[in-house]
C-alpha cells in the first residue's frame, strides 16, 4: 500500500559520535582562524611585498649619487676652414667626482685631459631634492602601510563573516538532522496507522512530505557545509579534518571603543596633506631660488686648476604646478573635516547597530523559549488525541526554525563584538 523512502543511514548516530567527539576535543577557534590568515595569507606576502619597494627606494635615496657610476662617450666630427676631423668625448662620474677627456682622433691627439668635482649647492638645503625625496618616500610608506592595514582588516572581517556563516549553518545542519530522525519516526507512525485505518490519507501524506522534504534538505545543507568549508582557502586558513570549530567568544563593547573606528581613514588624509605639502614648498622653493652648480677641476693635460659656478633659473608667465599643489591643499583640508564629521556620525550607527544585535538575540532567545513551550503543549495534546498532527506538525516545524534563527542572532552579535576591532 506504501513504500517507506530509505533514510540517510544513521544520521543520528554520526551526528552523536561528532558531538561526543567535538566535546572531547574542539578544533579551530576564531583567533587561530585570524591568526593563520594573518601568516599565511597572500595579502600578507603582498603587503610585505608593497613595503619593501619603499626600502628598496629607501637605500637608493640615502645612498644619492654614489649608488652609480655613469660613462658617456660623444664622437663629433667637424668640417670647418680650418678643421676637418673627428674627435671623441669621454666623460666617468662617480658621486661629485668625474674624469672627463676629449681626444683627437684624427691627429691622435689628446686636447683635454681634466678631474675634478661637481655638485649642485642647492641640494645642501632642506628643501633639497636628496632630503625632499627621502622624506616623499617615508611619507608614502606610511600611507602604504595604512593601505595595507585597510586591505588586511577588511579580509578579517570577511573570514570573521565565513567563519559565523559556517557555525550557523553547522548549526541548522545539526538541528536537521536531529529533525529527521523524529520526521522519520512520524512517517513510519503515520504509515502504519493508515495501513490500519487509523489516520487519515491527509496525515500520511503530510509526514512523508515533511520527511521527503527533510531529508532533501539535510543533504542540501551538507553540500552548502562543504562549500563553506572550501571559502576558507580564499584566506590560506585550513580547518581541521573532523574536528568541529569553536563558538564565536562574543566580547563585551565599550563607549571608548566605538571612538576608535576607522581613525585610519582620517589619518591617510592627514599623511596625503603631509605629501602635498612637501611637494608645495619644494616647488616653491625650486621656483623662487636659482639652482646653483658649483665645479672645480684640474687639468692634467695643462696642469691648471679651473672654478666655475653655474646658475639655472625658469620664469614662467603661469605656475599652474604650483597653482594645482595649493588648490590640493585646500580640497585636502576640506576631505579632513568632511572625514571627522563622517566618522563621529559612524559611531553612533554602530553604537546603535550593537544594540539592534544583542536585542536581535534576546528576542530571538524568547521567540525560541516560547516556540519550545508550544511544542511541547502541542505534542502532548496531540499524544492524547486533543489536536490534529497538522498543528503538532506546525509547532515542531516553529520550533526548529526558533532553535536556527536564536543560533544565526547569537553568531551575528559574537561576530560584530569581533569585527569592531578590524574597522580602524
Amino acid at each position: 500500500m506504501f513504500k517507506v523512502i530509505p533514510s540517510i543511514k544513521s544520521k543520528k548516530l554520526q551526528l552523536l559520535f561528532l558531538c561526543f567527539l567535538s566535546a572531547l576535543s574542539y578544533g579551530m577557534d576564531l583567533d587561530t582562524a585570524i591568526s593563520e590568515y594573518e601568516k599565511k595569507s597572500y595579502t600578507t606576502k603582498i603587503n610585505e611585498a608593497n613595503l619593501k619597494t619603499y626600502d628598496i627606494k629607501d637605500k637608493v635615496l640615502k645612498k644619492g649619487s654614489w649608488n652609480e657610476v655613469t660613462i658617456s662617450s660623444q664622437n663629433t666630427y667637424e668640417n670647418s676652414h680650418t678643421y676637418d676631423g673627428i674627435s671623441t668625448d669621454n666623460t666617468v662620474k662617480y658621486g661629485l667626482f668625474y674624469y672627463k677627456n676629449t681626444y683627437n682622433i684624427t691627429n691622435n691627439e689628446m686636447t683635454e685631459n681634466k678631474i675634478g668635482v661637481s655638485k649642485v649647492l642647492n641640494d645642501f638645503s632642506k628643501n633639497g631634492d636628496d632630503k625632499y625625496n627621502l622624506k616623499i618616500n617615508n611619507i608614502q610608506r606610511d600611507i602604504q602601510k595604512i593601505t595595507n592595514e585597510t586591505t588586511k582588516n577588511s579580509e578579517i572581517r570577511e573570514l570573521i563573516d565565513l567563519y559565523k556563516n559556517y557555525k550557523s549553518k553547522e548549526k541548522e545542519m545539526e538541528q536537521e538532522a536531529l529533525s529527521l530522525d523524529d520526521k522519520k519516526k512520524d512517517y513510519a507512525i503515520q504509515a502504519k496507522k493508515y495501513e490500519v485505518g487509523t489516520a487519515a490519507k491527509y496525515d500520511f501524506d503530510l509526514a512523508k512530505t515533511e520527511y521527503e522534504t527533510s531529508q532533501l534538505k539535510y543533504e542540501n545543507l551538507e553540500r552548502e557545509l562543504k562549500i563553506l568549508k572550501e571559502k576558507f582557502m580564499i584566506y590560506n586558513v585550513t580547518i581541521p579534518e573532523n574536528e568541529k570549530l569553536e563558538d564565536i567568544k562574543k566580547v563585551e563593547l565599550k563607549n571608548e571603543d566605538f571612538y576608535k573606528l576607522r581613525l585610519s581613514e582620517a589619518e591617510k588624509i592627514e599623511l596625503n596633506e603631509s605629501l602635498n605639502s612637501e611637494k608645495l614648498k619644494k616647488e616653491t622653493y625650486d621656483y623662487k631660488v636659482p639652482k646653483v652648480t658649483a665645479d672645480a677641476g684640474y687639468s692634467i693635460k695643462n696642469k691648471s686648476f679651473t672654478v666655475g659656478v653655474g646658475i639655472t633659473k625658469t620664469f614662467k608667465q603661469y605656475n599652474d604646478t604650483l597653482e594645482d599643489l595649493k588648490n590640493e591643499s585646500e580640497k585636502l583640508k576640506l576631505e579632513y573635516e568632511q572625514k571627522k564629521n563622517e566618522i563621529l556620525s559612524n559611531v553612533g550607527q554602530e553604537m546603535l547597530n550593537y544594540t539592534t544585535y544583542q536585542t536581535n538575540e534576546l528576542i530571538s532567545k524568547k521567540n525560541m523559549d516560547i516556540a519550545k513551550e508550544n511544542y511541547v503543549i502541542y505534542a502532548k495534546k496531540y499524544e492524547l488525541g486533543a489536536d490534529t498532527y497538522e498543528n503538532y506538525v506546525e509547532k515542531r516545524n516553529a520550533y526548529n526554525k526558533a532553535v536556527i534563527d536564536y543560533e544565526v542572532a547569537k553568531n551575528e552579535l559574537a561576530a560584530y563584538t569581533r569585527k569592531i576591532k578590524y574597522y580602524k
